[in-house]
């Protein structure tokens, strides 16, 4: 399997917003910038720092994956095998390509290794404003289709609408592994529109700020809440939009998380409490001899005990599977879309020597049911696809079914059946988690 960046075939944001969190139960969101280490392509100075990399990459899969038996695969002799050839690769890139083939062979969505300069870039996404066109994009029916917009951004500004075919960039045919000609202010695109209408722009590429997400009241009275990580960013965000439907209470809630990838397990927890009156388990990780306890959300101040319901996509991973699956067991809301991703291991993030990032799959995990989600996913209660067609005319199936869902069902859930009383002994967040993990 190659990375969760790499693995969301559908979400071709490349233009847009950028960058993922793998489920995170360790890691702290405010990652201080790595320092990236550059050396002369082809050199001596590139071979030896191939090889700090590709031995350190080594030696912390050896010690800390969670399957002891690598899956089967014979680990010393694979990597022994492979290490001449990944050491003589005269690039960054061609050096991390060789490393994430060799991490493959663990089949293991988790683990997997980024470039010095991807992951200066991710980091750099979630603390400052970055320079990007501000549309994301996704591959339906063999169309790149604009599907999300950042308000005042460049693409809003130029007047491209939700629902255009993305043609070509810079003279080039568009694809998912598009990207910006940094050293042109402004950008050619092609769009088509729904009427078939060809619309030459030239955007100009601009700073805006780190994305968290996207709040919207629709007229009918449902609010639309959606963000791509589990983050400390995003826990202020969605606290704070929580607080204001409690207060303010719309119709019902719909939680668009299509293309979140995951993020720290305490934030999955903390968002998670927002719906539930009483504490709630919605996480087990294996800790070898120890029992195994249940990780549980803590109920917010001012829960939300209206109509809510989910919608998930096959990017959709890690974090916001583990909430999705703990609305379908506790029959808090329902979930509408694409079975998604079922990549939910419990793994941890390390710096590389060049400033590199290695993600590892070090526990096993469980829905809060006991379910085992890695390589399964989340079946939605109400499989809904999307339609080239129907999108580029603005219809998005997904939403619309969610949304008559939660219209249909005004009366409070929670309190009625939704949430479970727990009865057994259990971590109340991912610090008790940590604390346990320190005696292992």
């Amino acid at each position: 399997m190659t990375s969760l960046r790499r693995l969301g075939l559908i979400a071709a944001a490349t233009l847009f917003l950028g960058g993922c969190q793998t489920f995170l139960p360790y890691s702290d969101d405010e990652r201080r910038m790595p320092t990236v280490v550059e050396v002369e392509d082809g050199s001596p100075e590139r071979l030896a720092l191939n090889t700090r990399v590709y031995d350190s990459a080594v030696d912390w899969v050896s010690r800390r994956f969670y399957k002891r038996d690598f899956g089967g695969v014979d680990w010393p002799g694979e990597t022994a095998a492979r290490r001449d050839e990944a050491l003589a690769q005269p690039t960054e890139r061609g050096f991390y390509r060789a490393l994430n083939e060799t991490l493959d062979l663990l089949g293991d969505r988790h683990t997997n290794a980024v470039t010095p300069t991807r992951h200066a870039e991710m980091v750099r996404g979630r603390r400052e404003p970055t320079i990007n066109l501000g549309f994301g994009m996704r591959l339906i029916d063999d169309q790149l289709i604009v599907t999300s917009i950042r308000g005042g951004g460049p693409a809003d500004l130029a007047g491209v609408q939700r629902g255009w075919v993305v043609e070509s960039l810079n003279g080039e045919p568009a694809t998912r592994e598009s990207r910006m000609n940094r050293e042109r202010e402004d950008q050619l695109v092609v769009f088509v529109d729904s009427q078939d209408v060809r619309h030459e722009l030239a955007i100009r590429q601009g700073p805006l700020p780190p994305y968290v997400g996207r709040a919207i009241r629709r007229p009918d009275g449902v609010l639309i809440l959606s963000f791509d990580y589990f983050g400390e960013a995003t826990r202020r965000w969605f606290d704070e939009q929580m607080d204001l439907a409690v207060a303010d209470p719309p119709k019902g809630i719909v939680l668009d998380f299509r293309d979140n990838r995951g993020g720290l397990i305490t934030d999955v927890g903390r968002a998670l409490g927002h719906f539930y009156t009483e504490r709630q388990p919605y996480a087990y990780v294996e800790y070898g001899f120890l029992p195994r306890f249940p990780i549980r959300a803590k109920p917010a101040r001012r829960p939300w005990t209206g109509p809510v319901a989910v919608v998930i996509g096959d990017a959709s991973a890690s974090g916001a599977e583990v909430f999705a699956a703990t609305f379908q067991e506790t029959g808090r809301g329902l979930v509408f879309g694409a079975t998604s991703m079922g990549a939910v291991v419990a793994s941890r993030q390390l710096n590389l020597p060049d400033g590199g990032e290695l993600s590892i799959g070090v526990r096993s995990f469980r829905s809060g049911a006991g379910r085992t989600l890695e390589g399964v996913g989340v079946v939605p209660d109400h499989e809904v696809h999307f339609r080239a067609d129907e999108l580029r005319r603005g219809h998005d199936a997904m939403i619309e079914a969610a949304v008559e869902a939660v219209l249909q069902n005004p009366s409070p859930l929670a309190g009625e059946g939704g949430s479970r009383r727990l009865t057994d002994e259990g971590y109340e967040d991912a610090d008790e988690m940590r604390r346990a993990d320190a005696y292992r």
